[in-house]
């Protein structure tokens, strides 16, 4: 056999290793790049196992020198494209299709539905006497943060990339909602700990197309309040300097009354790390992914939801996808070693 040729069709090879062209090319459409991953690795494992066939003579010996070249290039190349991914697709919604404030919405809070796009909010009351950082004891509150939904009102959003059904994602979570509720204290007690929330349900519904609506069972906004900082004060100050990972979901099996009780550092120890929000598993839904996500205020509802943001929890990192190549480099260098 001789050297083997990793091509994917209309992209120009950006490096040649020892006579073995490598044709792979990091600025794809999302689809592409990971077609080309899949691809790239199962050259990756083809190459190793023709390389350690035994009795393959010259043919072989050459095909190994060049595959462990080959190999380390496809790994480097998947893993830059893996790092670029993050530039081209926030994890944040980047985009509302459609707002309508319903009957109720709070006053002030519905001019802007744009303030729902991007990162949820760390730090809040900028423009009051007041500001500090966000904490489960104290939600944003500023007009230019958060929005609100009325009864029979909706926000409709969409983002760069697709809403994935991911059993791979923490707790199996694809969707996370950011509102501004908040953790309700005993005053009485100087250690203030948590007596219970007042939860705001939206409806929170994905759709592939835009028409078809599926309901998730996960309520906007109620637990989890968002936390920005892990060293901010319980109340916003001191100020914090740690963030909080908004991309991390909060194990969804807590309830209120895993957190009665509580004081504000035992309270954080259950976040482990998380900023907080809603979080959803869209396989509720029976679809393999969602381009548009909605929170709804059903008709009649004596109450208001405020949206803050939206964020779709990213893939597992790519490394998981190299680990059977590292495996089978593994075993190639300890073959060689013999």
């Amino acid at each position: 056999m001789g050297f083997r040729t990793l091509a994917l069709a209309g992209y120009p090879p950006p490096f040649r290793t020892r006579g073995t062209e490598v044709f792979l090319w990091p600025r794809m459409m999302a689809a592409e790049r990971k077609s080309v991953m899949q691809i790239g690795i199962s050259a990756c494992l083809e190459i190793i196992r023709v390389a350690n066939v035994p009795g393959g003579g010259s043919q072989a010996a050459r095909l190994k020198r060049a595959s462990r070249g080959v190999v380390h290039g496809v790994i480097a190349t998947m893993v830059a494209m893996s790092a670029a991914a993050p530039a081209r697709a926030t994890p944040f919604a980047t985009q509302v299709l459609e707002y309508n404030a319903g009957v109720g919405a709070e006053p002030g809070y519905t001019g802007d539905s744009s303030v729902v796009l991007g990162s949820p909010e760390r730090y809040t009351g900028e423009q009051t006497p007041f500001p500090g950082d966000v904490t489960m004891f104290s939600s944003p509150f500023g007009t230019d943060e958060i929005l609100s939904i009325g009864a029979g009102g909706w926000v409709t959003v969409s983002f760069d990339a697709p809403l994935v059904n991911d059993p791979s994602h923490p707790y199996g979570v694809d969707l996370i909602v950011f509102g501004n509720t908040f953790f309700n204290l005993d005053f009485g007690d100087p250690n203030f700990p948590i007596v219970g929330i007042t939860p705001e349900p939206g409806i929170v519904e994905v759709s592939a197309d835009g028409s078809d609506w599926r309901p998730l069972s996960c309520a906007a906004d109620g637990l989890f309040p968002t936390q920005g900082y892990l060293d901010s004060g319980e109340f916003g100050f001191p100020a914090g300097s740690i963030p909080t990972d908004f991309l991390k979901p909060i194990d969804p099996t807590l309830t209120i009354g895993d957190f009665v009780g509580l004081t504000y550092s035992q309270a954080l120890a259950l976040y482990d790390g998380s900023g907080g929000g809603t979080p959803c598993d869209i396989a509720e839904s029976g679809l393999a992914s969602a381009a548009f996500v909605r929170v709804r205020v059903p008709e009649g509802a004596n109450w208001s939801t405020e949206v803050d943001a939206f964020v779709r929890v990213p893939e597992p990192a790519t490394l998981a996808l190299l680990a059977p190549v590292i495996v089978l480099l593994r075993r190639s260098r300890a073959q060689r070693g013999r």
